[in-house]
């Protein structure tokens, strides 16, 4: 595979296209930063999970909604955080997310009002209702907004590792290295900052829209030498079983069944104060004790919806009504039968592991900020609502730092051993491919008995199979052309991802909402798991460890007691075994 090299310079790199990197490039540019490369793996509102959002945004009004009582609900709730969350950021998504949806608005994305001319929200029985827009327009609207600013978008690139001061890691973030994903040119990015937000990893496991998050961005941070934390958390979806699809939030909103093989609503038993309304971890967990129990397979129930709440999904999620029509489950405006559903595994999308930030998205490393899925987010912080405030704020606070840097010149050293790096998949002329690996993976994550509802030995066996396949699989995956060579980048990181979530997932010996739950640890710790959980590359290895929570700074104090997490209650209420 013949390679050349192109040099780009700018004075702020941002990895990623989805709405956190959009955005950090846009408030980057409204702070005075000239020279903006935004990169994108494929293309910008086409890639990333923003592009697929299913037309709801969860939206605090402050002028409407109690504060107080929502902070308290996200910090506290089962199905937020359990007492597991940031004071600093829980704050800033409450206080910050009105001023995105207004941003989005000015750019043309059209929100779901009523009579009065309010913005209508799904209610969803719990503290922040969600407003509903025209689903493909979120991407399509910041995207222009993004060319028409001048920012320089550099579509068909993949990113591959950092560069940093004097080519040593835990230095100064200089730049990046990656190549084009059609011709396998190699690119050099130069500039005083970087910007990640690549997304996390979804595996490529069986969800709608997430192939592309394959965790490069947790890989170069985490070989770059920085902290990076709560890889053990959740990240969990669901689909039908049929075929991949979006659109849980909406359905649940509009008033969708979940119903075991016998006809019977189940969710109530599991989550008495949510029911059908339940969030996605505690939803994928009950499926999985109702199968283990005999009362498998289980529906999502919708042929009681109106044509009116139909012809709503299809304005709001045109994407999903297309596919149920077609799938023969909506004829005209009505739909005619239940849609056998089940659990998906996404890794660390939408909540769970990646660089550790401060509340100015600044990582462990000078000159590189991270924002959406390519940072540490605890349960409160997720979705569409995650990754636009920190997405803001990444830009914001990386236009201060841009200001006040000076340019450094690239280490030749370092960036010929990123690029060997790169390359390595390329050299031979057989050997296994990437596909080979992908599936190897997800046949380790994908079982509930690892993901869903774990235990230490089912934990440590694919542990085991994970790092023999990064000892042995993983150095002879070949690739023969650029697009086998961007799979074979992407398997790397998934392989590395893997071992972090499992290793991370070992270390937390507890159950807990939005973050692990264990069968052989089935209680909800606050006396000795109020902590978070960090791990970094030193000396070559991975090293873990957990860190306390200030709690003596947060507002809202969870108690120091213990408690059976709640699903497994249920279960034994419902006759299922476990442990």
């Amino acid at each position: 595979m013949k390679v050349t090299t192109r040099t780009i310079d700018s004075d702020l790199l941002i990895i990623g296209g989805g709405v956190a990197g959009a955005l950090a490039a846009l408030k980057a540019r409204d702070a005075g930063v000239k020279k903006i490369s935004l990169v994108c793996k494929g293309q910008i509102a086409k890639d990333s999970i923003s592009a697929f959002a299913a037309g709801v945004y969860d939206v605090f009004l402050p002028e409407k909604d109690n504060k107080d009582a929502v902070y308290r609900t996200r910090a506290l709730k089962d199905y937020w955080s359990a007492g597991l969350y940031d004071d600093g950021w829980l704050h800033l998504l409450l206080d910050e997310n009105k001023d995105r949806l207004v941003d989005f608005e000015k750019w043309g994305v059209e929100f779901e009002r009523d009579a009065n001319g309010e913005i209508q929200r799904m209610p969803m029985k719990r503290d922040a209702l969600r407003a509903m827009f025209h689903g493909p327009q979120l991407m399509e609207a910041v995207a222009k907004k993004v060319r028409e600013t001048g920012i320089d978008v550099i579509d068909h690139t993949m990113i591959t590792d950092l560069l940093t001061e004097d080519g040593q890691p835990e230095r100064r973030v200089i730049g990046a290295v990656g190549f084009e994903t059609r011709t396998a040119e190699f690119r050099v990015f130069t500039g005083k900052a970087v910007v990640l937000a690549a997304g996390g990893c979804g595996f490529k496991g069986r969800f709608a829209c997430h192939k592309f998050q394959t965790g490069e961005a947790d890989a170069m941070a985490y070989r770059a030498g920085a902290l990076m934390g709560l890889f053990e958390h959740d990240g969990l979806h669901s689909t039908p079983m049929d075929f991949d699809m979006h659109g849980l939030n909406m359905f649940q909103g509009l008033g969708g069944k979940f119903v075991n093989a016998q006809g019977e609503e189940f969710l109530a038993d599991y989550d008495p104060e949510l029911g059908n309304h339940t969030p996605m971890d505690l939803l994928d967990q009950a499926m999985a004790m109702e199968v283990r129990g005999g009362r498998g397979p289980i529906y999502l129930d919708m042929t009681h919806f109106t044509p009116e709440q139909v012809k709503k999904m299809r304005v709001v999620g045109p994407m999903f009504g297309m596919m149920l029509e077609r799938g023969g489950y909506i004829v005209g405006e009505k739909i005619v039968k239940k849609i056998e559903w089940g659990p998906a595994f996404f890794g660390t999308v939408c909540n769970g592991g990646g660089a550790v930030v401060n509340v100015k998205c600044e990582t462990s490393l000078p000159g590189l900020f991270a924002c959406g899925d390519a940072m540490a987010r605890p349960g409160c912080h997720r979705s569409l609502q995650g990754a636009t405030v920190s997405g803001a704020r990444a830009g914001r606070f990386a236009a201060e730092y841009v200001k006040k840097a000076r340019k450094q010149a690239v280490n030749e050293k370092q960036m010929e051993k990123w690029k060997k790096a790169t390359y390595r998949f390329s050299g031979r002329k057989d050997g296994i491919l990437p596909d080979h690996l992908i599936i190897g993976v997800l046949e380790q994550l994908i079982p509930y008995g690892v993901t869903v509802i774990s235990r230490a030995d089912r934990l440590e066996n694919a542990l085991k199979a994970v790092e023999w396949m990064r000892d042995n699989e993983l150095p002879l995956v070949y690739a023969p052309d650029p697009h086998y060579l961007r799979l074979a980048n992407e398997v790397s990181a998934m392989v590395l991802v893997a071992e972090m979530y499992l290793k991370s997932r070992q270390l937390r010996t507890e159950s807990r909402g939005m973050c692990t739950t264990r069968e052989d640890y089935p209680y909800t710790d606050n006396v000795n798991w109020l902590k978070w959980t960090r791990l970094k590359l030193e000396k070559g290895k991975m090293k873990l460890w957990t860190e306390d929570l200030p709690l003596d700074k947060y507002e809202v104090k969870p108690a120091r007691e213990n408690y059976l997490y709640p699903l497994f209650t249920a279960a034994t209420k419902r006759g299922v075994s476990w442990g």
